[in-house]
């Protein structure tokens, strides 16, 4: 009976250890990305390791376009380095660290952008991410900025301006007083 029972409590935590180190690892990547037109662009791409040691052997990036075509962009491999197929995205891309860069964004460019992680012991681990082109940066957000910044400065300027003045003026005044009387305090 006892022996039963240790090999259920052994069991149980070898999968309760087992679900936490599935649990754990992953690829994980932002769900959309948007570039813009002749900036450069990062999908962004990192591996959360689990408690066991785990060692990445590759890394490799592939996208899917709106029409359905699939194709390896980058491929790195610390034995081998980096590999970049002949497509339209040769000459545009590279990769830092587990993150896919790319270079003069192109219209074309836009799709679903999958992150494979490649690790011993542990396998593959992927993650995609919808990459959006839209054609200019939206400008709002810096005039607003710019504006709430020209509002501060305004501010203080106008502040400093006032109690200087008050300042001179309590001067001037308190000099009235002391030089029309007999005593100043």
């Amino acid at each position: 009976m006892k022996s039963g029972s240790r090999s259920a409590l052994l069991l149980m935590w070898f999968i309760y250890i087992t679900i936490q180190v599935l649990e754990a690892q992953e690829a994980k990547v932002p769900p959309e990305v948007t570039g813009y037109l002749k900036h450069d662009v990062t999908l962004p791409c990192q591996f959360i390791p689990g408690p066991a040691n785990t060692n990445i052997t590759q890394v490799q990036w592939e996208v899917k376009l709106p029409k359905g075509e699939k194709f390896i962009v980058i491929v790195f491999s610390n034995i081998f380095g980096h590999s970049v197929p002949d497509t339209f995205l040769k000459e545009r891309v590279e990769i830092a660290g587990q993150s896919l860069i790319i270079r003069d964004v192109e219209v074309g460019d836009a799709g679903e952008y999958t992150c494979i992680i490649a690790t011993f012991p542990s396998g593959s681990f992927e993650g995609t991410t919808n990459l959006v082109v839209q054609e200019q940066m939206l400008m709002l957000p810096r005039m607003i900025a710019a504006g709430v910044f020209v509002l501060i400065v305004v501010t203080m300027c106008a502040t400093t301006y006032f109690i200087i003045n008050r300042t001179r003026r309590e001067a001037s005044v308190r000099y009235r007083v002391c030089t029309e009387t007999v005593t100043c305090d």
